[in-house]
């Protein structure tokens, strides 16, 4: 995380050593204590989220230059935000990544599982019969993604 990548409307997390500026001292956000913060990093304003033990994996530090969020809302976004991230670490794992659209037949595959996945959304936006929000259409997925399982399993890399 840079000062550059700090822009409006950001939703991320900071790691244990991150130091931040709280009032007028400057201090690791692993000694901040659970809870809301009003924080400085890197010269940007903060609301830092301080959670002690999310979901049994330790203490988390969620933060959005947005101070106007709710708690709930940093946590969503960055669910939201993390369920694509192992989204695009899977499809990696598939040898989707950057260097592998050098032959035809990774091109066509990735073709197809976009335009599959295009197709399932519109239908499914014509069934419900209405326009689906980034939020909702999110979870719609990650339910969809948990249900069916582990991605890998859906493709051979052979």
């Amino acid at each position: 995380m840079n000062r550059r990548t700090l822009l409006s409307d950001v939703v991320s997390s900071l790691k244990s050593s991150a130091r931040v500026v709280e009032g007028d001292r400057s201090v690791p956000v692993g000694l901040l204590p659970e809870g809301e913060h009003h924080v400085t990093y890197l010269g940007v304003p903060l609301k830092l989220v301080v959670l002690e033990d999310y979901k049994g994996y330790g203490r988390r530090y969620l933060f959005s230059t947005d101070p106007s969020m709710s708690p709930e809302e940093i946590l969503t976004a960055w669910e939201n935000r993390w369920d694509v991230e192992v989204v695009i670490r899977e499809l990696k794992a598939l040898g989707l990544e950057k260097g592998s659209f050098r032959t035809w037949r990774r091109n066509l595959g990735y073709v197809k599982l976009i335009s599959i996945t295009l197709n399932f959304l519109l239908s499914l936006r014509y069934l419900l019969g209405e326009s689906l929000g980034v939020v909702r259409l999110s979870r719609l997925l990650k339910t969809l993604y948990l249900e069916v399982g582990d991605t890998k399993k859906l493709f051979s890399l052979r």
